[in-house]
């Protein structure tokens, strides 16, 4: 049995039937990051949330780079697939990466009610790794992410994530990306799109970019101005504030 890290466990936080909701976290991280988020939906609205922890997370960042995005998709629609099942409302939302893997399933399963992004990467703030990582994967395959007191913060407050980027599944996202960017014009469920205006992984430009681009459903844009790119930790209140609104 892979080893998990305790503070990377998933959560179900069951909740009334009438929804259900799909809280997906970002690349290298774990269900943690959007744990503050998913506890205030669940105390003042009984939604339900589901936290998976993604294939290849919350262990090793060996294992990371041994799965693809597809990987990290299979188990997103599976869960969903068991939410579909079970509740009248099912709703999809990710902080990051996450942010894409559920676009990509707002264009790819049928019976989502909705989906929520929050600084979904379409444009991020890794130039030399993105360009270079053909390269880098075969030279260095764990790319060091930088010593940040923002992120040490975050840590000691309950998150877990990967203190590295493993190359080859970070490639793998920017193929999960290029793809997204594809589909946004067929997506036809409403969507909000959250984006943190001093993001530091993500330029704040991909916001704008998502609302217009997605031309057959409605698209609602909320900037974020007292967080950085984990607004879930960082923001929660207002993010809490931002989806019940929604949905």
């Amino acid at each position: 049995m892979i080893y998990v890290h305790p503070q990377a466990k998933p959560f179900f936080l069951a909740g009334g039937k009438e929804i259900g909701l799909l809280f997906i976290h970002g690349f290298t991280a774990s269900p943690s990051e959007v744990l503050p988020v998913a506890q205030i939906l669940h105390q003042k609205q009984k939604i339900t949330v589901s936290g998976i922890l993604l294939p290849g997370h919350g262990t090793h960042p060996a294992f990371l780079n041994q799965t693809t995005w597809q990987d990290w998709y299979r188990a997103v629609e599976q869960e969903a697939s068991y939410l579909l099942a079970h509740y009248a409302e099912v709703y999809l939302a990710g902080l990051s990466m996450g942010g894409l893997l559920a676009l990509h399933a707002a264009a790819s399963l049928p019976g989502i009610k909705g989906v929520i992004t929050i600084n979904a990467p379409i444009y991020n703030r890794y130039p030399v790794l993105t360009w270079l990582a053909p390269v880098i994967q075969w030279i260095k395959p764990y790319f060091p992410k930088k010593k940040d007191k923002r992120m040490q913060e975050l840590e000691r407050k309950g998150r877990f994530a990967y203190r590295c980027h493993p190359v080859r599944a970070f490639r793998s996202m920017q193929d999960l990306r290029a793809l997204v960017v594809k589909e946004l014009p067929f997506i036809e469920v409403p969507v909000l799109a959250l984006q943190s205006v001093y993001d530091e992984a993500v330029d704040v430009k991909s916001l704008s970019f998502i609302i217009e681009n997605i031309k057959k459903a409605e698209v609602k844009g909320v900037k974020l101005y007292h967080s950085g790119h984990i607004a879930t930790m960082e923001e929660p209140e207002k993010v809490a504030e931002e989806i019940i609104s929604f949905i």
